[in-house]
């Protein structure tokens, strides 16, 4: 066995370890977004440790948060999916995206049905909002991507 072909095959690996990385990776940025996200809102909405925020008394407003996560989610987890793929970077900003209206599509299916899950009934937070929310976070994702990779052909 010679070191080049021990090389091509670390580098066989680290190339399918990346692939197999991309779904999980982008899954969890799209989380941590989320919490920097809920820190960002408090902190802002209610001033945080100094009470300097938008909102001087009552409670923590959810509207604002519940509509932004999944904008957040759906931009990060396409532009993290995209960067963590060692190629084809748009075709995999695309099928991300993809992904994302799919489930949206089978979510929006499942509330307009009145499927219950868990004993209670699903249905829409904020009305129409938060439909379009996770398409156009998806969506901006697959716009930022395709801005960073301007010489990508769909050719090959």
């Amino acid at each position: 066995m010679n070191l080049k072909s021990t090389g091509k095959t670390i580098q066989g690996f680290k190339y399918w370890l990346h692939w197999l990385a991309v779904l999980p990776g982008a899954l969890l940025a799209g989380i941590i977004a989320g919490f920097y996200l809920h820190w960002i809102l408090y902190r802002t909405l209610m001033g945080g440790a100094m009470g300097e925020g938008i909102i001087q008394m009552g409670s923590y407003p959810e509207l604002p948060e519940r509509l932004l996560f999944p904008f957040v989610f759906a931009a990060v987890f396409v532009w993290t999916g995209s960067r963590i793929a060692p190629e084809h970077k748009v075709k995999t900003a695309i099928v991300l995206s993809g992904l994302l209206v799919l489930l949206e599509g089978i979510l929006v299916f499942l509330m307009l049905s009145g499927t219950s899950y868990m004993g209670g009934q699903l249905y829409f937070y904020a009305g129409d909002i938060g439909i379009i929310m996770p398409i156009a976070g998806a969506f901006l994702g697959l716009y930022i991507v395709r801005r960073q990779n301007p010489k990508t052909s769909f050719d090959q």
